[in-house]
């Protein structure tokens, strides 16, 4: 009687879509939210080299290294910010300038990442670096 139960049951189909649902949603919604998660890094990551070049941009038109250093730092600030609603209210954008050389001008952005959100799934998910920066460089201009 029981091998007679036992093989009825083998062959009877209702309930496998919610078995099989129950075995691959994990898997999925794992892929959907890392999907998420890696979106608003890398929207930061984006952000961060777009203020950097902006930045990088607007020193060109300074005449003196203090002067390419004001515009460059408010530019960069001002394109940073731009991004803070979608990569959250993690801790300041970090515009730094420097003049390496007598006519190369560098500005670098750091974003730290720590305080956003996402960094609370850090050890649920590989996540790269908290901290995300980026460096341009132009020269002075000159014939």
């Amino acid at each position: 009687m029981a091998l007679k139960n036992l093989c009825r049951l083998s062959r009877d189909k209702t309930g496998l879509a919610a078995l099989e649902f129950a075995v691959l949603a994990p898997a999925l919604l794992m892929l959907v939210f890392s999907v998420i998660v890696y979106s608003i890094y890398f929207t930061a990551l984006y952000g961060v080299r777009q203020a950097s070049s902006e930045g990088a941009r607007a020193a060109l038109a300074g005449l003196s290294s203090t002067e390419r250093s004001t515009l460059a730092t408010a530019r960069a600030q001002t394109v940073a910010e731009s991004f803070r609603s979608i990569v959250g209210q993690g801790h300041s954008f970090v515009v730094t300038t420097q003049s390496e050389s007598s006519d190369v001008f560098a500005v670098t952005v750091s974003y730290d990442m720590s305080g956003s959100p996402i960094m609370r799934y850090a050890g649920f998910l590989p996540l790269p670096s908290t901290t995300v920066s980026a460096t341009t460089r132009v020269t002075n201009g000159s014939y």
